[in-house]
């Protein structure tokens, strides 16, 4: 049984570390801010990988919420992601 969640921003916990430990990977040193849109979209295809390993079903319209959770302008999020 999994445990409830008692916030979106717990649910998005994971996302958000594996978002930093991607920009790590990557060798980007900046927050998540702070990183270019080219590379934040590299940040973004690592999340879904790694993810998708872990067997998490991302949710329509992640790419969007991430971004928001990790204080990037929505508009670096793929559109229909």
């Amino acid at each position: 049984m999994k445990p409830e969640l008692s916030s979106v921003a717990e649910a998005f916990a994971p996302l958000r570390h594996a978002a930093s430990a991607a920009a790590r990977n990557l060798g980007l040193g900046a927050e998540a801010q702070q990183i270019s849109p080219e590379h934040w979209q590299r940040v973004l295809s690592a999340v879904e990988v790694r993810m998708g390993m872990r067997g998490v079903d991302l949710p329509e319209g992640w790419r969007e919420d991430l971004a928001t959770h990790m204080g990037r302008p929505e508009a670096d999020a793929e559109p229909g992601s």
